[in-house]
């Protein structure tokens, strides 16, 4: 991917990556038409991601912490799509702790994102995220896990790769035109994880059913992340296929 300027930087903290494979025919209606859904195996995948932000603040302005506005819990919900021979994250919600921060991501990234109460209480090697939204519609998320060993690096042809090596949002516009934000960071330091407990409804309020075998999880204790500004979409050929 060519470089970009980024004009945002942060941290993730306390990250978990929850991953169920969805068949394709179900996921393909929920995806605007002019991405394709990025398969592993010939399957589908969908991402429960809770986690915390830090230290969220322009490029080359100092960094002033501030509760609710650079630092808040997340948690997303996404897939995983391709757009011509780009690949990215799509997502079907962003629930945040965060009215600012709500406010300013679907104003100006057009993302979905969700005004939510969370919580995060980490004990040693156990972590337990709390996700109520408040906005519609309304869903609940609780998670416990415990933390493993670090794993080897990911690497490109094996799952976990395909699954977090992702370096751009994708999205649609008010007109239905292809949008992304690209990202930059290190490899993500993937560590096992043991999921204790969950019990979620923001899955099934995107209008997916996950399976009933246990998902692949994934830990990762934080990130440096820097992001670009949103930018039209288009393929080699200029063209940006919108559907709007």
């Amino acid at each position: 991917m060519t470089s970009f300027r980024p004009i945002m930087r942060m941290q993730w903290k306390h990250l978990l990556f929850v991953h169920w494979p969805i068949p394709v025919e179900i996921m393909r209606p929920l995806i605007p038409a002019c991405f394709e859904v990025d398969t592993f195996d010939d399957q589908a995948w969908v991402g429960l991601v809770p986690f915390t932000m830090r230290d969220v603040s322009p490029v080359g302005l100092p960094r002033v912490p501030w509760r609710g506005v650079t630092d808040f819990h997340e948690c997303n919900v996404r897939t995983y799509v391709r757009f011509g021979e780009e690949v990215g994250v799509y997502f079907f919600s962003l629930d945040a702790a965060s009215r600012l921060g709500v406010w300013g991501a679907k104003t100006f990234f057009h993302l979905p994102y969700k005004n939510a109460r969370i919580s995060l209480h980490r004990h040693g090697e156990s972590i337990d995220y709390r996700v109520d939204r408040l906005d519609p519609p309304r869903a609940t998320m609780h998670c416990r896990w415990s933390v493993g060993e670090p794993l080897p690096r990911s690497q490109p042809g094996e799952l976990p790769h395909f699954l977090t090596e992702r370096y751009q949002l994708m999205t649609t516009d008010r007109a239905g035109q292809p949008r992304r934000c690209r990202i930059a960071h290190d490899l993500w330091p993937l560590r096992a994880a043991q999921l204790v407990e969950l019990n979620d409804e923001l899955v099934a309020a995107a209008g997916l059913q996950v399976p009933s075998s246990p998902p692949l999880v994934h830990h990762v204790d934080h990130i440096d992340v820097r992001a670009g500004r949103l930018e039209t979409l288009r393929k080699p050929d200029g063209t940006s296929e919108g559907v709007g």
